[in-house]
């Protein structure tokens, strides 16, 4: 742009010359007088012309080279043939001089034989105004908003002024009009138009210094207020520019490393980092440049005191708002307690006696131990980085993702899927049973949740062995209570077959006498009918009860349980002079039982209140109830009125092998706990405030949904 400024003031220095001589053709007394000064005018002209060119080829930054030089050119045969061809350029011979008025005043103009070379000068002031025409367009199309005015201010009245001149010069040549040469004037215009641009560039470089010297200030002190924030923060941080080295550590970085700010600057920080971990620290570093992308990386970094630690590293590229590239900004954080503390967690979970899975929060495993290969009959490296669906059977895998996120949002230590049977899913493709813990874990990568997973196969094993031998000891028990019901079940059999006897031989008393008629007959078969049903339902209800089958689980309503025991020891009670009473409760829900088993535990139950009252006299009452207890239970009790159990004896009177009676085996009492135990119950005695003990249980009542 100096040089712009400098080939102005060579035009306006050119058009001041060419001003003086017009002035003195204006002036002129004689023909010598008015030669001279229009032959020495062609060279303030030519200069003129020719730094207009490259005046508009500067300023607006563009311009055809080829036009440029051939207006140059034809400018400077002009002048030489100024100089050597008749008068001047314009004139060969100059025969008179005329005097008219302009303005009041009286000025020369010439009279002559036109040269023809004037159309030389014509032509390169026609090439001039094309070149200059053809600049401003080109920046117009090209340029911004102020390079579409420089275009129209001064490549538009350049154009204008010197054609409209130049037409002018014409029309005097050829005596169109009595005027004086006034080529100056216009370019004149041409000076002023292009000053004004000149000075507005100026005052926007003036305007720009101030904003530059404004933001150069505020940049100084927004680096103050960042180095200050950066050495207050208690991390150690870096920043780098675009040739990938560094320019700045705060002074925890220096502190932590003990070297001087020097020594750190450009590729001095790899100094500190251990051998092992350099090449890998350099590619990561030098991929996320060239991709200009968020990188991590965890290396090893010599402290002040010459213990290697590790570090954990996160840069994040610096962008200007327009997009421009500045280069990176990092920080740093001492993590080797950390990956100590992984370690021993690490080694914690291997030496575990469980198997142990751990999942981050997007469900992908990221650490396990043998006893989790072991168990789901994976190598280590085939479930590290996978889902942990994976070892989630096929018919409850689309369902985990939603429990996880469940358990994300209110994470606790807590068992997993609690009151079901849960199954994991092996290698192979078969199911192992499990059960499983959980518990949350926070780490640098956010929430990760551990499980600890028991192989229960064993277990279950022993159960079910468990479960077979307490079924067949309370088969074996009813056994025995029904042979001390023995009698009473005889009696209870023999009643029917009686009446249907007696029955029987009516019919055959009546058929002898031949007396009889269809109506009498009926009625004894009807006899005979609800007798057989009766001795069917007792022979029912004890094959029940002799019978060892698997225990089934059904719904039941615990009063029909009270009914069908009662009817099963109605001779029993009657044998042994005991009245019950019943006190059951209306619309209880149902509970999930087998109803043997139940049955089992009510009669003996039954069985052990008669014989509490054995040998007394006067109240010998069995009092039977059902009732909603707390906690969604029903509750169950028998209460008698006999001597009551002595209070040390409570709790012991359901140990097997204890028994208050003499010639008893005590497994009773322990059976019915055992299996009342089984349905997720509770069994318990309790003495009666004024008589007699109780005998209390309850069951799970039954959820409606299920």
């Amino acid at each position: 742009m100096r040089l712009a400024h400098l080939l102005f003031a060579a035009l306006a220095l050119g058009v001041a010359g060419m001003g003086a001589f017009e002035v003195l053709m204006t002036k002129a007394q004689t023909i010598e007088e008015f030669g001279w000064a229009q032959r020495w005018l062609q060279v303030p002209a030519f200069l003129v012309v020719v730094v207009s060119v490259w005046f508009v080829r500067i300023f607006l930054g563009t311009g055809r080279l080829w036009l440029a030089y051939t207006v140059c050119a034809l400018r400077l045969v002009s002048l030489i043939v100024n100089f050597s061809a008749g008068v001047s350029l314009h004139y060969r011979e100059i025969t008179a001089l005329t005097h008219i008025e302009l303005w009041g005043e009286s000025i020369t103009v010439a009279d002559g034989v036109v040269s023809p070379w004037t159309r030389l000068g014509q032509l390169s002031l026609l090439l001039l105004v094309a070149f200059v025409l053809d600049a401003s367009l080109t920046a117009w199309r090209r340029g911004d908003r102020d390079a579409r005015r420089r275009a129209m201010a001064v490549g538009g009245s350049f154009a204008f002024f010197v054609l409209v001149s130049g037409i002018h010069y014409g029309l005097v040549l050829e005596k169109v009009i009595a005027s004086p040469y006034l080529i100056a004037p216009s370019f004149l215009v041409v000076v002023v138009a292009m000053s004004y641009e000149l000075g507005s560039d100026v005052f926007r470089a003036d305007r720009l210094d101030r904003q530059l010297q404004t933001s150069n200030f505020q940049l100084r002190e927004s680096e103050q207020r960042f180095r200050g924030m950066a050495d207050a923060a208690p991390v150690m941080i870096w920043m780098a520019g675009i040739d990938k080295l560094c320019t700045f550590f705060n002074t925890g970085w220096l502190a932590f490393t003990g070297r001087a700010v020097d020594q750190e600057l450009g590729n001095g920080w790899t100094e500190g980092v251990h051998p092992a971990d350099l090449d890998r620290c350099i590619r990561i570093y030098a991929d996320a440049f060239d991709a200009r992308r968020d990188f991590t990386m965890e290396y090893r970094l010599r402290r002040h005191d010459g213990e290697y630690r590790w570090i954990l590293d996160r840069g994040t590229p610096r962008v200007e708002a327009d997009g421009t590239f500045l280069g990176y900004i990092g920080s740093c954080f001492d993590v080797t307690d950390l990956k100590r503390g992984e370690e021993r967690m690490r080694l914690a979970v291997e030496a575990a006696p469980n198997a142990m899975v751990m999942v981050d929060r997007g469900g992908h495993i990221v650490l396990l131990n043998a006893q989790a290969e072991k168990v789901f009959g994976y190598a280590r490296e085939e479930l590290l980085g996978r889902s942990i669906e994976m070892l989630i059977p096929e018919e409850f895998r689309s369902g985990h993702p939603g429990h996880r996120r469940d358990y994300l949002q209110q994470p606790s230590a807590r068992a997993m899927g609690a009151g079901r049977d849960l199954h994991g899913r092996r290698k192979d493709g078969s199911e192992v049973p499990i059960e499983v813990g959980l518990n949350p874990i926070d780490t640098p990568d956010g929430m990760a949740v551990l499980a600890s997973i028991v192989d229960i196969t064993a277990r279950r094993t022993i159960e079910a062995e468990t479960a077979q031998q307490r079924n067949e000891l309370a088969h074996l028990s009813r056994v025995a209570m029904l042979g001390e019901l023995s009698g009473s079940l005889a009696h209870e059999l023999n009643q029917p077959l009686a009446a249907i006897l007696s029955n029987a031989q009516a019919a055959q008393r009546i058929l002898g006498r031949g007396a009889g008629n269809l109506d009498e007959f009926r009625e004894i078969l009807k006899d005979i009918v609800e007798d057989d049903r009766r001795a069917g339902e007792v022979i029912k209800r004890l094959r029940a009860l002799f019978r060892k089958e698997e225990v089934r689980y059904r719904r039941l309503e615990v009063n029909g349980v009270v009914h069908d025991v009662l009817r099963l020891m109605r001779s029993d009670l009657l044998n042994r002079d005991v009245a019950v009473s019943t006190e059951l409760a209306a619309g209880l829900p149902a509970v999930d039982g087998d109803p043997i088993q139940l049955q089992q535990v009510l009669l003996n139950l039954v069985v052990n209140g008669c014989d509490a009252m054995d040998g007394q006299s006067g109240d010998r009452r069995l009092t039977l109830r059902t009732a909603a207890a707390a906690g969604g239970e029903i509750e169950m009790s028998v209460a008698d009125r006999g001597r009551g159990i002595p209070p040390g004896d409570l709790e012991r009177i359901f140990e097997p092998f204890v028994s208050t009676k003499a010639e008893g085996m005590g497994l009773g009492l322990a059976v019915c706990r055992t299996i009342v135990a089984a349905h997720h119950g509770r069994l318990w005695a309790a003495n009666n405030a004024d008589r007699g003990a109780s005998f209390h249980f309850t069951l799970p009542a039954k959820r409606e949904a299920e």
